[in-house]
């Protein structure tokens, strides 16, 4: 057996067509809101996060995947190949790598599996996956796989526009003073992805600003691949920013849609922000 199968998390944002055409297995990453668990995308879809939402008092948290379900997956596989890359949401963000690696601990001697830390979250976990089963299905080597995802890792970049503080608070990216002012004079926080962790950058008042920021963002790199548009009720922002990218990007790709439940326990809904790989 010599076939790569490669193996990621809920959070990757793809769609279940990349999942079924590139043979990519997702292990569902679990949702607390309130009371109650959930696996994201088998008992929990976006719209049913975004509609439960505002009926749970506190803020919903992310969770890693259960053990068993990586014991699984791993094992399932095995049975067709001894080659499995599993790439996963930031270890900043999640304990989904730790618990991975003790899976895939229990088919040492059996199975080759390495476990590889993306850095990121959602679409950008997304991106490199993708880029690892495409090259994979062409034949490559195992090693050839590897060092392509260690290389893409870096040409990954995200930035989003937080509406709701709360979030950046209970994490610690502003103090609870600068919430209760940003809110009030309704001021909006730009987080990106810095080291693997999830960062206040600065912050803009205007919706136009943010529409502005979005677009100088995106157009600072020289090389792009690919530009991923994620937004939650937040239509009219999205489809001008959305234009804006295809009159100046007409031949590149632009995924859109709303972001997942994994991306939304930490920056909140109603959100508006964008993926880009770089070529590297």
């Amino acid at each position: 057996m010599n076939n790569i199968r490669i193996v990621t998390d809920s959070s990757a944002h793809l769609t279940l067509q990349e999942r079924e055409s590139l043979g990519i297995q997702v292990v569902p990453l679990r949702i607390r809101l309130g009371r109650k668990v959930y696996k994201e995308g088998v008992d929990l879809t976006t719209d049913d996060y975004f509609d439960k939402l505002p009926t749970v008092k506190s803020l919903p948290s992310l969770q890693a995947p259960m053990l068993q379900d990586f014991i699984d997956t791993y094992y399932d596989l095995s049975k067709e190949t001894d080659q499995i890359l599993s790439i996963h949401v930031s270890a900043q963000l999640s304990d989904t790598l730790t618990v991975a690696r003790t899976a895939a601990s229990t088919l040492r001697g059996h199975t080759r599996i390495t476990v590889i830390d993306s850095e990121t979250i959602s679409r950008g976990l997304g991106m490199i996956v993708k880029c690892a089963a495409e090259l994979a299905a062409e034949g490559a080597s195992y090693n050839e796989v590897s060092r392509l995802v260690r290389g893409v890792i870096p040409s990954i970049f995200l930035s989003f526009f937080v509406n709701d503080l709360s979030y950046p608070e209970r994490d610690g990216g502003i103090r609870e003073s600068q919430a209760i002012l940003g809110t009030m004079l309704g001021i909006k926080p730009l987080m990106e992805v810095r080291e693997g962790g999830l960062i206040v950058m600065e912050k803009v008042r205007s919706q136009f600003d943010v529409i502005e920021k979005l677009f100088t963002f995106i157009s600072e790199f020289a090389y792009l691949q690919e530009i991923a548009l994620l937004q939650d009720d937040n239509y009219q922002d999205a489809t001008l920013l959305l234009e804006r990218l295809e009159t100046t990007y007409p031949d590149l790709p632009i995924f859109t849609d709303t972001y997942e439940p994994t991306l939304a326990s930490y920056i909140g809904p109603k959100a508006l922000g964008v993926i880009v790989r770089e070529d590297f």
